[in-house]
C-alpha cells in the first residue's frame, strides 16, 4: 500500500539550487525542484513487535520544519538526520497496529507520541548516562542502535512523520490521550512542553521582570507554560502582529511591547535604562534591563536584543533554534556578566511539585484538569502509560485549554497553500496551522 508524505531529502545540488532560485520563487522550496515535495511512498511497517503503526489524525507545521524546508537551520545536526525523512513531530492520531510486545495499547487508541528517538525506541536496555536519568533531550546515541540517526521523528527516515497518513512509534514513546483532552489540544502537547522544559528548569522569581522575545508558536506556549506552572511574574511580550498580541493577553501576559516599533527604547523607559550610541552598530541599552528574557525566535536580531534588553547579570534562555549567528554581539555577555543558557526541546525529568516528571506527563495533565496518584516506574520510563494503566485521577483544576491557538487546517494535498499563507502571517493572522486527515 502507498500513501502521501511530505519528504525532505537532502543533497548538495538541490540544497545549492534551493538557496539560490527561493529568491525568484519560494514555491521552489517545496515543488521538488529543490529539497522538499509531495512524494507516494509505502505505507510503513513495524520494524520489531515493540513498535506500533498510528493514523494520523492532526500533523503540526512547526516552526522547525520550515526552518528546514527554508534551508535556514545550521548543518550542525545534519548528522543525528536520516534522509529521505518525512516531516512531522507534532502530532496525534489513533493506533492502527500494535505489535505484540507493545504492552497493553489496543487499536482505536487515542495517542500522542513524544518526540525523541532515544536509547528505548533505538533498541537499547542499557541507557546512556543522560536517558538513565530521564534527561532523554540529550540522549548520546542519537546516530546510533535500530534506527537511522535522527533526534525526533520527522527528522528520521525510519520512523515517518505525521506528515503522512500513517507514522510509527516505539512503545516507549506513546501516552495516552485522556477522554476529556481533545484532539486539537493533544496535537499540542509536544511545543507546549517545550515551554514546560524551559519554565520548569529556569522559572523566574515571583518578583522578576520576564520578556518573552516572540509571540509566534513557541513564544505564546513559553507564557502558557510559565502561567500554567504557577508563575507571578511581571511578564512582557514582545508581538510583531495585533492578533499575536491579543493571544498573549488571553494566555496572562502582563505588558505587550510592539515588536514593530523602537522596542529598546520602550523597555528602556521602563526599566530606567540609559540608550547610548556606539561609534558604529547598534544602541546599547546600559542599566535598567529585564531580569530573565526567554528567546523564542531564534534568529541574530531576535538573539542580539535578548541580550541587550537583559539587566547586568540577568539571565538569558535560547528556546527558539538558533543557527550560525552572523549579527549577534556576543559583547553584552561579557560586559553584563549575563548567564546564557539553553532549553533543548523537553525530558522525563522536569523538576514539578518535588519530583522529577515527564513534561508530556505534565501536559496531558493539565490538559485533562487532573492531578495523578503515580507508582513508581524504571529510569527513563514516562509516568503518563503508567498513570493511564494504574492510576486514578481526580479533577483539580480547570483544564487547560490550547486548542483556539490552532487556527488553520489544511489537508495534505493543499501544502502549497499553507506553506504560502505561513509565509505571510501578518496577512492570514495564523498563529498554528496543522495538516489534518480523516
Amino acid at each position: 500500500m502507498f500513501m502521501q508524505a511530505i519528504q525532505f531529502n537532502a543533497s548538495i545540488p538541490r540544497y545549492a539550487f534551493g538557496l539560490a532560485a527561493q529568491k525568484i520563487s519560494p514555491s521552489i522550496l517545496w515543488n521538488g525542484m529543490s529539497c522538499t515535495a509531495l512524494r507516494d511512498v509505502p505505507e510503513p511497517t513495524l520494524p520489531t513487535d515493540e513498535w506500533v503503526k498510528i493514523k494520523t489524525r492532526y500533523g503540526g507545521i512547526c516552526g522547525t520544519d520550515l526552518g528546514t524546508m527554508h534551508l535556514h537551520t545550521s548543518p550542525y545536526l545534519s548528522p543525528l538526520s536520516s534522509f529521505p525523512f518525512t516531516f512531522g513531530h507534532e502530532n496525534v492520531g489513533t493506533l492502527a497496529e500494535v505489535g505484540a510486545r507493545a504492552g497493553a495499547f489496543q487499536v482505536g487508541e487515542r495517542v500522542t507520541v513524544e518526540a525523541l528517538l532515544w536509547c528505548k525506541p533505538r533498541g537499547f536496555q542499557d541507557l546512556c548516562r543522560f536517558c538513565a536519568r530521564g534527561e532523554i533531550n540529550l540522549c548520546e546515541r542519537m546516530n546510533e542502535g535500530a534506527l537511522a540517526p535522527g533526534v525526533q521523528p520527522g527528522f528520521c527516515r525510519d520512523t515517518g512523520g505525521s506528515w503522512s497518513e500513517y507514522y510509527l512509534a516505539h512503545a516507549s514513546q506513546l501516552a495516552r490521550i485522556p477522554d476529556n483532552v481533545s484532539d486539537e489540544n493533544a496535537l499540542l502537547v509536544e511545543p507546549f512542553a517545550v515551554g514546560l522544559h524551559a519554565a520548569l528548569q529556569y522559572p523566574p522569581r515571583a518578583n522578576e521582570t520576564v520578556l518573552i522575545m516572540g509571540a509566534g508558536v513557541i513564544g505564546l506556549m513559553m507564557l502558557a507554560a510559565l502561567r500554567a506552572t504557577g508563575s507571578k511574574a511581571n511578564i512582557w511580550v514582545v508581538a510583531r502582529y495585533p492578533f499575536q498580541a491579543a493571544a498573549a493577553r488571553r494566555l496572562g501576559a502582563t505588558e505587550i511591547i510592539d515588536g514593530k516599533q523602537d522596542y529598546l527604547a520602550d523597555i528602556a523607559k521602563r526599566t530606567d535604562a540609559q540608550i547610548l550610541k556606539p561609534i558604529i552598530g547598534k544602541r546599547v541599552m546600559y542599566g535598567g534591563g529585564v531580569d530573565v528574557t526567554y528567546e523564542c525566535v531564534g534568529s541574530d536580531a531576535s538573539i542580539d536584543d535578548a541580550l541587550r534588553l537583559t539587566r547586568h547579570r540577568g539571565r538569558v534562555v535560547l528556546v527558539g533554534v538558533p543557527g550560525i549567528t552572523k549579527q549577534v554581539d556576543w559583547t553584552a555577555i561579557f560586559a553584563k556578566e549575563l548567564e546564557v543558557i539553553a532549553s533543548y526541546i523537553y525530558n522525563r525529568a522536569e523538576p514539578y511539585r518535588g519530583e522529577k516528571r515527564a513534561a508530556f506527563d505534565i501536559a496531558l495533565e493539565m490538559m485533562a484538569g487532573t492531578t495523578e496518584e503515580r507508582v513508581a516506574t524504571e529510569p527513563g520510563s514516562v509516568a503518563t502509560h503508567s498513570v493511564a494503566t494504574h492510576s486514578v485521577a481526580t479533577p483539580v483544576v480547570t483544564p487547560l485549554d490550547l486548542s483556539w491557538l490552532i487556527t488553520h487546517k489544511f489537508k495534505l494535498n493543499e501544502y502549497a497553500r499553507a506553506f504560502e499563507l505561513l509565509g505571510n502571517r501578518g496577512a492570514s493572522q495564523a498563529l498554528k496551522a496543522v495538516f489534518e486527515f480523516e
